[in-house]
């Protein structure tokens, strides 16, 4: 079994206040892998992305970042945002895909790619945070699946899927199994869930918890998986 969480980090808005809970709900949770969206690395105010800066405390052995997309900022000349993992256990390989932009979107989507040697079985991850638009957002999703496909693999796709109806959408349903399927909120402020995993049908999601609502506008989602032998 491994334990996997996810959290969309909202960058830098009221961090002084967030940091210190969310460091507490994760050494609570003590997860194996955790997967954040929206790590801002602002070099006017530190060196180190948000991630490195939580695992400064947290002491994971193994993190990956592509803090790949700038954007504008009133506070900040230097505004660099994008997704992260810490991981227990050796990442063995990773790559950043850059998504199709959508003309109404004015960020470049990408996914952050990496095997994890889990015992030494390679599992495979993505880390994703897609399109604000759920329509551009299943797009997204759709095209990640394709590259998938094309490349012959399955991985774990966990994230900010950015979209309310995930179990609604069938580009994934032939492959994968997913936590669409639970009753839970992962976005308060809309009373709706944005925040999944997707995993190939071969393990099993065995429990899945929440965070409370002082980390973030998500709450966290900690899943517990049983992997395939």
């Amino acid at each position: 079994m491994t334990r996997l969480t996810t959290l969309n980090l909202r960058g830098r808005f009221d961090w002084q206040q967030r940091e210190s809970l969310i460091l507490d709900y994760l050494h609570e949770q003590d997860p194996d892998i955790i997967f954040f969206q929206e790590a801002v690395y602002l070099p006017d105010l530190s060196p180190y992305n948000q991630a490195t800066i939580l695992n400064h405390d947290l002491k994971y052995p193994y993190e990956q970042a592509a803090i790949a997309r700038l954007q504008t900022s009133p506070l900040y000349e230097n505004y660099r945002e994008g997704l992260a993992v810490l991981s227990k256990f050796p990442i063995t390989w990773s790559e950043t895909l850059i998504l199709k932009q959508d003309s109404h979107d004015h960020l470049r989507r990408i996914v952050l790619l990496f095997d994890v040697n889990y015992h030494g079985h390679i599992v495979k991850y993505a880390n994703i945070h897609l399109a604000q638009n759920p329509k551009n957002a299943v797009k997204h999703l759709e095209e990640l699946l394709d590259i998938l496909e094309s490349r012959h693999e399955r991985r774990i796709i966990i994230g900010d899927f950015n979209m309310p109806n995930l179990q609604d959408v069938d580009a994934w349903k032939a492959n994968y199994t997913s936590s669409a399927t639970e009753k839970y909120i992962s976005f308060p402020s809309e009373n709706t869930r944005i925040d999944y995993i997707l995993m190939p049908k071969s393990d099993l999601l065995v429990d899945l918890s929440l965070s409370g609502d002082q980390l973030s506008d998500h709450r966290a989602v900690t899943v517990n998986i049983t992997l395939k032998d």
